[in-house]
């Protein structure tokens, strides 16, 4: 992950893909993605047991971020 100033910088970045818009968010969205349960959870014993309890979680909050498109769906597509 790489943090810019502004979407501006993004796009102005060497190594930009333009496929990867999509993925450029506000840190703020970010830590809401990362206060899921799929990262709270990492250091759980049975937590690759839980994992798909978690997916739900994580899609939902990606869903309120307006976030949908192929660059989030799992399995790439």
């Amino acid at each position: 992950m790489n943090l810019f100033r502004s979407e501006e910088h993004v796009r102005n970045w060497p190594q930009y893909d333009p496929e990867s818009a999509e993925g450029t968010m506000p840190l703020a969205d970010y830590v809401t993605l990362f206060s899921t349960g799929l990262f709270r959870e990492r250091l759980a014993p049975d937590y690759l047991l839980r994992l798909s309890q978690f997916l739900p979680e994580w899609m939902a909050t990606l869903a309120g971020l307006g976030k949908t498109g192929a660059f989030w769906r799992l399995g790439g597509g």
